[in-house]
């Protein structure tokens, strides 16, 4: 996009939630066992499923093919999720274990809840997990593939009823699996706030000019959900506050003006947690660890940005360019 806003750095903090978050969930320092409540990692995951539903629409309906649009897509989530994953390979060579085939398969498929650890890799940590944080991944995946089908149905009935049909299809879903939290917070039950990012994309001026009081109506329902407990109030809350803040707010850069450091962080903070748990570091000096997590996600994140993300959007901008403007050959 070419207007001001503040998406990087909004998933920036929303990545810093996620961290701190798995800090306190999986370290098993007790310092830090009330991180889980200060800090949600649902709601973080859910901002950044609102910040996708808008660009990732935007992204597509300003691609010049189908395929231009998937490999813009391939090129910003690919490059970092193989990073994570053969840093995870890595961790589990170090520790001696190559019995990696079935984890290796699952997560080159998404399927990370096929294989979620290594044998004999963090075993004697509180959680086994590889790298819990991917399993959003394959979500953020699975809506790439369904845009297109979403903008073709729009495109032929009526947009918003489209767009609004799924928005309630979604929390009907999330409400009706709300006894079977894994299968509650697969794709269907995610859509809600794609689906708000969605709709706000394709009326930005009108949200531009209302956003003030869509932002207080949007507070008032995300008060109600915690009043009450009903989820069906917190989609609209949570994804009109998060793109509130992305679009509405004076910009902000910090950090972000030398680069998209959060996707670098969400994919490989939980992997760099747990070598730290392993270490013992946690129980002895609880905040040493957590400084020097932190400092060690953050150089990884500029690592991957710098050397794995940055160049892979380079490459695939230059080719999309040069199949759109093939060069000419003088006769």
């Amino acid at each position: 996009m070419s207007r001001q806003n503040n998406f990087d750095i909004i998933r920036l903090l929303l990545a810093a939630v996620v961290v701190f978050f798995h800090v306190g969930y999986i370290s098993g320092a007790p310092a830090f066992e009330a991180f889980p409540r200060y800090f949600s990692g649902h709601l973080a995951v859910e901002g950044f499923f609102a910040i996708s539903g808008f660009l990732i629409f935007a992204s597509y309906e300003r691609s010049s093919s189908l395929h231009d649009y998937f490999i813009k897509r391939a090129a910003r989530i690919l490059p970092g999720y193989w990073l994570a994953t053969v840093f995870c390979l890595f961790v589990a060579f170090f520790y001696g274990s190559f019995h990696v085939a079935r984890f290796l398969f699952a997560n080159l498929t998404f399927a990370n809840f096929l294989a979620g650890s290594i044998p004999g890799v963090f075993a004697s940590n509180p959680f086994d997990g590889m790298n819990g944080a991917l399993w959003t991944i394959k979500i953020e995946v699975m809506f790439y593939i369904l845009v297109p089908v979403i903008v073709w149905l729009c495109r032929r009935l009526n947009r918003d009823a489209v767009l609004w049909t799924l928005f309630v299809l979604s929390i009907v879903y999330r409400v009706a699996m709300a006894d079977h939290n894994t299968f509650a917070l697969q794709l269907p039950g995610q859509l809600s706030f794609f689906m708000i990012g969605a709709l706000i994309h394709y009326h930005l001026r009108w949200f531009e000019t209302y956003g003030k009081w869509l932002t207080v109506a949007a507070a008032l329902l995300y008060i109600g959900h915690l009043a009450t407990g009903w989820f069906a109030l917190r989609p609209a809350g949570v994804a009109t506050l998060t793109l509130s803040a992305s679009l509405l707010f004076p910009t902000v850069k910090g950090p972000t003006r030398w680069g998209d450091f959060s996707y670098g962080i969400y994919v490989l903070h939980w992997p760099i947690i747990q070598l730290f748990v392993t270490t013992g570091l946690y129980h002895t000096r609880p905040w040493v660890a957590l400084v020097l997590t932190l400092i060690t996600i953050a150089i990884a994140a500029v690592l991957s940005w710098f050397f794995v993300e940055k160049p892979s959007l380079a490459l695939a901008h230059s080719r999309r360019i040069k199949n759109r403007y093939p060069a000419v050959t003088p006769s």
